[in-house]
């Protein structure tokens, strides 16, 4: 189709003057919620959302609780059954560490592609640094892990299509961490890991910043091996 076939789409099907909506929606907002009482145990795995007990909790309609569950079913943090029931995605121990194997390999692929642009330095690294140096060992496990992913946001290259990837595996995964007890000497192991991956990224050595990530994720790894699998899972 020319240009000039879809300027006068446009004009016929009066998109031009339909004028701007919120960013934030009604289904935003649920989704925002919904997932967020995923990712910090709320729900736990195994359990069933009713539609309509969630629609009046919320005070909202049916409308946006089906758009928002339609989108975690798409984020794989809810299944749905043929009579669209829609349930808190159960992974077991296997699956988790398969998906942190994933974020390993994702992650060195990320900061190695970011690390090649030309305003890295200038611009990525910094942030990283000053996201890094805000992390204080008695934040909240929420502030942790939002303060974590920034500092990842800023390594692997904000809106870039493998960050988007990884946030997905981040956020199914990040259950499980959430509700492992706070671990002062992880947190402290992970601060160290990051100044480490930040002066590797400075000098440039890609052999050193491939070491260091595989460390840093598989430490993480490591650490809900050990976790008591039927109580965090729901089993």
């Amino acid at each position: 189709m020319s240009s000039g076939a879809l300027g006068s789409l446009d004009r016929s099907s009066g998109v031009a003057g339909m004028g701007a909506v919120s960013r934030s929606t009604l289904g935003d907002r649920v989704y925002d919620r919904v997932r967020e009482a995923i990712i910090r145990g709320e729900l736990p795995a195994g359990t069933e959302i009713n539609q309509v007990e969630l629609a009046n909790t919320l005070g909202v309609s049916r409308v946006p609780v089906r758009e928002a569950l339609r989108r975690l079913q798409a984020e794989r943090l809810l299944d749905a059954n043929p009579f669209q029931r829609y349930v808190v995605t159960q992974l077991s121990q296997e699956q988790v560490l398969e998906l942190y194997d994933l974020r390993q390999t994702l992650e060195i692929f990320a900061t190695l592609r970011a690390r090649s642009r030309p305003d890295f330095l200038d611009v990525d690294l910094p942030a990283a640094r000053a996201v890094a140096g805000s992390m204080d060992l008695d934040m909240s496990s929420e502030e942790w892990l939002q303060a974590d992913m920034e500092f990842h946001h800023s390594l692997h290259g904000r809106g870039s299509a493998v960050s988007s990837i990884i946030d997905e595996v981040r956020f199914r995964i990040y259950r499980y961490v959430h509700l492992a007890t706070p671990d002062l000497p992880r947190r402290q192991e992970v601060l160290a890991e990051h100044q480490a991956i930040l002066e590797a990224l400075e000098r440039g050595d890609e052999d050193e910043i491939r070491t260091l990530i595989e460390a840093h994720v598989e430490h993480t790894r490591d650490r809900l091996v050990h976790m008591n699998w039927g109580e965090t899972s729901g089993g």
